[in-house]
């Protein structure tokens, strides 16, 4: 196995591995984890009271559990693949959930692009992996005293982390006896990540889709209004929705206002809980969002997010950049270095100019 830092980049037997994993939060792990701490703790403690004084009295220590990582790692085959998928990703769900910055340590431009092995390396027990010199980019997400990333480590290896500062935030307890449920619970929060995540980057809209939304539901004997994405307020709501998706046990009402007036600077008078709760019913009856039983706690769906990322997309990455583009039919000069987005937005541009002639619309 090949070690960097806390973090395993390469090896031949990951079954193995994980076997040792499921074992370290096996119930029956316990009682040894527990007895690993008292013999650690016993030099200590053989100072205040002597071996016999602390079995007549039965003196001992209870143990919890504070802080809690856990983390799941997906090994590429080359860097160069890692540095490709990473980066869209990146592009993709970035503004979907509302990270405001990338922390970025900015290194050698390009990743290498298979692993070498060192001269003279061969038959060698040990390996070490020198610090990598090539950008790091670290996407992280804040819930509270949760906090969920992702992030390169080595040149192949794509971690994602859920972080716990405060495993009261976990509710499952805090002793050391509980400490597989909040592994179990730890594991269930980096899956509905991974969940929302993949919805954000990989998003479509069938057909039909719009018509759909916009029309008005039946639930019970009450009508609902339809989700109609040309209003502010509803594309506020969606917005919020989305950025929301990703956190641990879902959002509440007041999570969701508080989100909306974080993203469009509107005042209480604005938008307060009772409008949060009429949007909230509306992406329900789509489908869009769901109720956690015995809670007032919802949890957006990864089909719901996929679509309404997909409509996102569409209109921020192609339908305004095409319609700002044809208020000016000449183009300027051209940029030394310019990206295949662009590229496709001018090929774009000049199609919807000659369409808007043959129409007789003006552009």
């Amino acid at each position: 196995m090949n070690k960097e830092g806390n973090c395993l980049t390469g090896g031949n037997d990951y079954q193995a591995l994980n076997r040792i994993a499921k074992t370290l939060r096996a119930q029956h792990a316990i009682g040894r984890l527990t007895r690993a701490c008292d013999r650690w703790l016993s030099y200590c403690l053989y100072f205040a009271l002597p071996p016999l004084e602390q079995k007549r009295t039965g003196f001992h220590y209870q143990y919890s559990v504070f802080q809690l990582e856990y983390s799941r790692n997906l090994l590429f085959l080359r860097g160069s693949i890692l540095d490709e998928v990473y980066q869209k990703l990146l592009d993709r769900t970035r503004v979907a959930f509302d990270v405001k910055t990338l922390k970025t340590i900015f290194g050698r431009k390009y990743r290498p692009y298979q692993r070498r092995a060192k001269r003279g390396s061969n038959g060698r027990l040990e390996k070490t992996i020198e610090r990598p010199s090539y950008d790091l980019t670290v996407f992280k997400i804040h819930f509270g005293k949760l906090t969920l990333k992702i992030y390169d480590k080595g040149d192949r290896v794509l971690r994602i982390e859920a972080i716990a500062h405060n495993t009261k935030e976990l509710r499952s307890g805090t002793v050391i006896g509980k400490l597989p449920q909040l592994v179990e619970r730890m594991q269930q929060y980096v899956i509905e990540f991974l969940n929302a995540v993949q919805a954000a980057h990989v998003s479509f809209l069938d057909f039909g889709t719009f018509e759909a939304m916009a029309e008005p539901t039946q639930r019970g004997s009450r009508r609902m209004a339809g989700v109609d994405l040309n209003k502010p307020r509803v594309r506020a709501a969606v917005a919020a929705m989305v950025a929301l998706s990703p956190k641990p046990m879902g959002f509440t009402v007041l999570d969701l206002t508080k989100k909306v007036r974080a993203l469009t600077g509107w005042e209480p008078e604005q938008y307060n809980p009772r409008r949060a709760a009429y949007d909230l019913a509306k992406l329900r009856s789509k489908g869009f969002v769901e109720r956690k039983e015995r809670s007032r706690r919802y949890l957006a769906k990864p089909q719901g997010v996929r679509k309404l990322c997909a409509y996102v997309v569409l209109r921020e990455k192609l339908l305004k950049p095409l319609m700002a583009g044809t208020a000016r039919p000449r183009l300027g000069r051209p940029p030394k270095n310019v990206h295949p987005l662009d590229v496709h937005y001018q090929n774009l541009h000049r199609e919807l100019v000659r369409t808007f002639a043959t129409l007789g619309s003006a552009a």
